[in-house]
């Protein structure tokens, strides 16, 4: 009853205006109630994938932020490889985004669009940029730090955070939602997500596995198979006296379980609770 169905696209090319640009009158006939569209940050992009100058590129964002607040529509700004342009033209990357605010965007997501970030770097760059509009981060897990990226960044200011469940999407992925959801609240305590839909979490993220008929992976924290599994005789041994030994939360939670494994390397403890 929360969520609203967002219309995804990018700026106006650059040789149109933005009333005539078929991407954004696109986005304007599905009638959403928000739109989302990407635009270039760094200076390398603009001379190399738009092919233009740097001062039409900021028309270019100012233009279709413009025109789609004035079809009525909530906008957010994806300043799409912020963090590589900020580090490489800092001015002008500033320069990206003060012109979707100035054209009343209610939200400029910050992007790691090649995922190459770590996460001192985006808490670092975030602290340091100064922007009169609410901010989000969509990252990208090249490195291996999307989500870690993403809770830096929530720490750092962001209120929005644009993922994926079960982590999907281009190359190495997206930030994994089904990870990100459960940190921000169980770790955290922000109020991300109802108390009572959490424990949806597991069955949701299995569910759209089987729904794209891709394998699960058993390894995915929290709503892994093996998340909450345990193999070896001294952690299911001590599991049996206290659960919290080598479980980080109680994976009933999350609508996750605990599973005993018997193996080569189980002990007694591992049998008993096998057999019960």
């Amino acid at each position: 009853k929360n969520s609203k169905i967002t219309a995804f696209g990018s700026t106006m090319h650059k040789d149109n205006k933005p009333e005539k640009d078929e991407n954004l009158l696109s986005i304007v006939k599905v009638k959403p109630s928000v739109a989302c569209i990407f635009g270039k940050t760094w200076d390398l992009h603009v001379k190399y994938a738009l092919s233009t100058t740097p001062e039409k590129n900021l028309d270019m964002i100012f233009s279709s932020v413009k025109f789609l607040k004035s079809n009525g529509l909530e906008v957010i700004y994806d300043a799409e490889h912020f963090f590589d342009g900020y580090l490489s033209n800092p001015k002008y990357a500033l320069s990206t985004l003060e012109a979707a605010v100035a054209a009343g965007a209610d939200n400029i997501t910050l992007c790691d669009t090649n995922g190459g970030m770590l996460p001192h770097q985006i808490e670092k760059i975030i602290t340091e940029i100064k922007i009169n509009a609410p901010l989000g981060i969509h990252t990208h897990n090249d490195s291996g730090c999307a989500v870690a990226n993403s809770i830096v960044a929530v720490r750092s200011g962001c209120v929005l955070v644009q993922g994926t469940l079960n982590g999907w999407g281009e190359r190495c992925g997206n930030a994994s939602l089904s990870s990100v959801i459960p940190n921000l609240k169980l770790k955290l305590g922000i109020d991300c997500i109802h108390n009572e839909k959490i424990k949806l979490l597991t069955e949701t993220s299995r569910y759209l596995s089987e729904v794209a008929n891709i394998i699960p992976s058993d390894k995915q924290p929290y709503t892994g198979y093996s998340a909450f599994a345990h193999k070896g005789g001294v952690h299911a041994a001590a599991v049996a006296k206290k659960s919290s030994t080598y479980e980080h939360i109680d994976p009933s939670v999350v609508g996750n379980e605990r599973r005993v494994l018997i193996s080569e390397l189980s002990g007694s403890a591992n049998i008993i609770l096998k057999s019960k």
